[in-house]
């Protein structure tokens, strides 16, 4: 075996656990961009039957992120992958790729059509068939989600080097995500985690295969309400590390000891929820699905002061209107539901939530209290605004109306309501509370 070739194994396994671990770090809701990696088995016909061992990875630019949540997103961008060929040689290709998520009416499963462009070459396997170039074509589609399995197939059209012999390329394998990204069709539940860049979600991974429960669903429904189940638990997979940055941002602006533990202990309820709603979405989908936890963002405040308004302002949003719509949406949803294991989650989550919704009135009124009449002027212009669009959205699931409510999926008008009671009370009290301040 040649030095080139006793190379690639320990290269490709360390570009495989790159793929496999660190893409993609993060996901933003309604992100622009979509990151995807996956590993690959293949087998080649032309110039010689090979089989390969591969890595893929690829990028994509959001191209419609105008359109509704819950729709399939269309993408372009670049991608590359490496192939180790019979334990001897190395294929590597790079170039474009672009396609569109689909839905198949049939099981209403989704999938994902992504065509390749681009250039590629093969190490020599031996002296009749040296190192070539090659134009490279194919086509991949991509089935189910957060987890998806990837079919392809390839064309490679040698321009260098004899024989010329076209080759085709056939191939299946595992991906961490989709590659356009996965669209939620759930509003974000409770406190989401701010960065820079916007709000963040974490990516989901499938750990190996779980029992299914229950036996009665239909594939759509079911493959419907794990999603959304998912959806959750990423969401609140999200506000682990938020809380963990709002503890930080609580001592460092001097806050009480005591608002500083409250945040530490709503951490921990997240956690739970997290490990409920993850485990119902397992259970539904026949894989241990689990968020993958983010860090907190780091500080970005310039001083006291704007940490002050900052704080305050996130107090209002993500605590006095999104926990306590969480909480409102958990309750109605308790009230449709049948299921022993999503009771059990939506009654801890619903009392929870209002926890956390309380203890983000009383971040608002010691931020008011101590930052003065910058803060109150912010907080002031945010209640008296036009109320605000619902966290996220809400998407109705298909199915049977008695089975999504048995697994606590509220109806539009019923997810429309509990934001319209949260933010008609919000308001009264914030302005009850800005004249007291």
């Amino acid at each position: 075996m040649s030095s080139r070739s006793r190379v690639l194994p320990p290269a490709l396994a360390a570009l495989g656990v790159a793929a496999l671990v660190s893409l993609p770090g993060q996901a933003r809701a309604d992100d622009p961009y979509a990151i995807s990696g996956g590993l690959f088995m293949s087998l080649s016909f032309g110039q010689q039957l090979a089989f390969g061992l591969g890595v893929d990875l690829r990028a994509a630019a959001i191209l419609n992120t105008g359109r509704p949540s819950g729709e399939g997103n269309m993408g372009l961008g670049p991608f590359a992958q490496a192939t180790w060929l019979n334990f001897s040689a190395g294929r590597f290709a790079a170039g474009i790729h672009g396609g569109s998520d689909l839905s198949d009416n049939v099981s209403d499963i989704p999938y994902s059509i992504d065509g390749e462009l681009g250039w590629t070459y093969r190490t020599r396997y031996n002296d009749e068939l040296p190192g070539q170039h090659g134009f490279h074509v194919g086509v991949m589609s991509a089935l189910f989600r957060p987890v998806a399995l990837d079919v392809s197939a390839r064309a490679v059209i040698p321009l260098s080097g004899e024989p010329f012999v076209p080759e085709g390329i056939f191939g299946i394998g595992l991906r961490v995500f989709p590659p356009f990204g996965m669209p939620s069709a759930q509003p974000m539940d409770g406190r989401p985690l701010r960065t820079a860049e916007g709000v963040v979600l974490p990516p989901a991974l499938a750990l190996g295969p779980a029992a299914v429960r229950p036996a009665r669903l239909d594939r759509a429904t079911r493959a419907a309400l794990a999603g959304a189940w998912l959806d959750s638990a990423r969401a609140e997979c999200g506000s682990i590390p938020a809380f963990l940055a709002l503890a930080r941002d609580l001592a460092a602006v001097g806050a009480p000891a005591s608002l500083v533990a409250r945040a530490l202990a709503a951490l921990g309820d997240e956690v739970r929820h997290t490990a409920r709603c993850s485990e119902i979405a397992s259970s539904l989908a026949g894989w241990r699905l689990r968020p993958a936890l983010l860090p907190p963002p780091p500080a970005r405040d310039a001083d006291r002061r704007a940490a002050l308004v900052r704080m305050a302002l996130e107090a209002w949003h993500d605590g006095c209107l999104g926990e306590g719509a969480a909480a409102a949406r958990a309750r109605r949803s308790l009230a449709g539901a049948s299921d022993a294991g999503v009771r059990a989650a939506l009654g801890e989550i619903a009392r929870d939530e209002a926890q956390h919704a309380e203890l983000g009135w009383r971040v608002l009124a010691y931020c008011l209290a101590e930052g003065g009449r910058e803060v109150r002027e912010a907080v002031g212009d945010a209640i008296a605004g036009p109320a605000p669009a619902p966290p996220g959205g809400h998407v109705e699931l298909e199915g049977e109306r008695k089975e999504t409510q048995a697994f606590g999926q509220l109806r539009r008008a019923q997810a429309d309501a509990a934001w319209d009671e949260t933010w008609a009370a919000a308001r009264r009290d914030g302005e009850r509370m800005l004249v007291a301040a």
